[in-house]
């Protein structure tokens, strides 16, 4: 990048990932540059606009609460004593107290909600800053939610000028399920704009506050209409996928008068903005902070009605590449769509918009090659490869299935699993173990067999935030003390322990994505109409990707040692188990 004028795009899988990266390793690379003569060079974090503080909401919150009604004043005081003292920079992540989702979103710049350099708050706006110093580095460190939201979404960005810069995609194993969440759509029927929208009829004076009373009740009764048949629809289920991705001609109908109906309420409100900055503008006046304040509130509103029309667009659509179906939460009624080829997706945002670019993980060949990477990302066939065998010493580590494993789904199996933790995991020798569960149910059996000392052992996903579990455990064996990790997906990787730190890996079961995932389930079927074999396409490899994480838990460094264990007999008893084994960095199964 240096040699060519060019800007280095990093983008990695999660936040966290990224600030390891802006902390520890890109510093390290330059500090190693500066020795061999190139100084000088600048990097920065770019990260989704919504991770960073709006001045003016929070200004809103705090000073104007009566008005807005809405928010924690207590909380969203401290946030803003933190700001206004200089000591906080406005990034989520660097706020240094717990806030929960809801209470952030009302603080968080959003593009409907920002008013840009029409806004007081301008000068100094955290979002703008970020901008501002990545727009001048060498180096730009992000991750995939936010570059590919961008691809997407944005027409002109920074961080996707093919001319300027060279892409490196870090865990790079994430990024056709980020490309498919990138263009995935939802809309939940359970959110109330009635008080909102009444709010802002009042602030608008009574002509144009009646014009708004009544579009939106016409969109409120269209939208309680649409949520009284989603779940009638989804009956007492979570969840209800349409076959092929195609819903019934009622529903369709239904949605599309709830879109026309939100389409009429937006046009009211574009036309109240626009009399209202006609009016600013002809007065020659700055507008107040309050004016904005409301501008912004209003802008939101917008903001979400438009995401509202977009995914019910996606929804009503004839098209033949995309899963639609229902969900309901504890608090949630959703319309639901996604692309399920990621591939095509890449194909026609992504690649055309990308002339150098790096893909990278220690898991990104799949069942002993790149082809199922190559289709999922839409590459071709001449496409470069780079496949390297691991540094550490695989000799020091077993694959192992115990002879008493029995096939997951058969009768014999669950008390197999609990008989074979217990005396295995929980009442070994071994200072660190980990147990990976692919579902919470079989976690919580397991767990709920112990006795109570024995639970005394376990560190279980879900009591603990994951940082903190990890850390309780180093401790344990750092004081001589036996600890046993009980978790899912979320210490399948990213997760380090080396040495005696964990000297054991159980997996009880071979971790196939669940057939219910709507999205696989769509996919499959249209794979199986055309006459294509979905198992092997779809299940095997991602199957494949899934254990080489989970095996790369146990070897970390140079000398660590210990077993993998397989409790699900299918991995040597099925002909696919040798591909599965090919995945991982072992050459063979024990048994014992």
């Amino acid at each position: 990048a240096v040699e060519q004028d060019k800007v280095l795009v990093v983008s990695t899988a999660t936040a966290s990932l990224q600030d390891q990266l802006a902390s520890k390793d890109i510093p390290l690379a330059i500090k190693a540059l500066a020795g061999a003569g190139i100084q000088g060079i600048q990097w920065a974090v770019a990260k989704g606009r919504e991770r960073h503080l709006c001045p003016v909401k929070l200004e809103a919150l705090t000073s104007t609460t009566d008005l807005f009604n809405q928010g924690d004043k207590p909380l969203h005081d401290k946030i803003g004593d933190l700001w206004e003292s200089g000591s906080w920079d406005g990034v989520r992540d660097t706020l240094p107290m717990r806030i929960d989702r809801q209470a952030w979103s009302q603080v968080a710049n959003t593009s409907a909600s920002c008013v840009g350099e029409g806004c007081p708050s301008y000068e100094g706006c955290p979002y703008y800053e970020a901008i501002g110093k990545a727009k001048k580095a060498r180096v730009i460190i992000t991750n995939h939610d936010y570059l590919l939201a961008n691809f997407a979404n944005v027409d002109k960005s920074y961080l996707c000028d093919s001319e300027r810069n060279i892409f490196v995609f870090d865990e790079a194993h994430h990024l056709s399920d980020k490309i498919l969440s990138a263009f995935a759509s939802s809309l939940d029927l359970s959110t109330n704009y009635r008080e909102e929208l009444k709010r802002l009829g009042k602030m608008q004076g009574d002509r144009s506050g009646a014009s708004i009373d009544i579009a939106s009740e016409r969109m409120l009764a269209m939208w309680n209409a649409a949520a009284q048949s989603t779940l009638a629809m989804l009956g007492d289920g979570t969840q209800h996928r349409f076959t092929l991705g195609e819903a019934p001609g009622s529903y369709i109908e239904l949605v599309g008068d709830l879109k026309g109906s939100i389409r009429n309420l937006l046009d009211v409100l574009e036309d109240t903005t626009a009399a209202q900055n006609a009016q600013a503008k002809a007065s020659g006046a700055r507008r107040s902070a309050m004016s904005v304040i409301f501008q912004s509130r209003v802008g939101q509103m917008r903001g979400d009605l438009e995401n509202a029309i977009e995914t019910l667009d996606d929804f009503i659509e004839p098209s033949d590449d995309r899963a639609r179906w229902l969900a309901k939460g504890r608090s949630s009624i959703e319309i639901r769509s996604s692309p399920f080829d990621s591939g095509e997706k890449a194909r026609m945002h992504l690649w055309p918009r990308i002339k150098t670019c790096v893909l990278t993980s220690a898991t990104l060949s799949t069942l002993g090659s790149f082809d199922a990477t190559r289709a999922q990302l839409g590459l071709p066939q001449d496409t470069s490869d780079l496949r390297l065998g691991s540094p550490l010493d695989y000799s020091r580590a077993r694959l192992v299935v115990p002879t008493l494993a029995a096939e997951a789904g058969t009768k014999p199996y669950g008390s197999m699993v609990r008989a074979y933790i217990r005396d295995q995991a929980i009442n070994s020798k071994e200072l660190g173990t980990l147990v990976y569960f692919t579902s919470k149910a079989q976690m919580l059996d397991v767990y709920g067999s112990l006795t109570a000392d024995e639970r005394g052992l376990v560190l279980m996903q879900g009591e603990w935030q994951p940082s903190a579990m990890i850390e309780e455990h180093k401790r344990r064996v750092d004081a001589g003390q036996r600890s046993v990790l009980f978790g899912m997906d979320s210490l399948s990787e990213g997760v380090d322990l080396p040495g005696e730190y964990c000297t054991r890996v159980f997996v009880t079961r071979l971790p196939f994505p669940s057939p219910n995932d709507p999205v696989l389930a769509t996919h499959a079927e249209h794979l199986e109409r055309k006459g294509l074999h979905a198992f092997n396409l779809l299940m095997l490899p991602k199957a494949g990707l899934k254990l080489a994480q989970v095996c790369g838990r146990l070897i970390r460094k140079d000398g660590d040692y210990g077993d993998v264990v397989c409790l699900d007999s299918r991995l040597v008893s099925k002909t696919y188990g040798r591909r599965l084994v090919a995945t991982t960095s072992f050459t063979s199964v024990s048994r014992h």
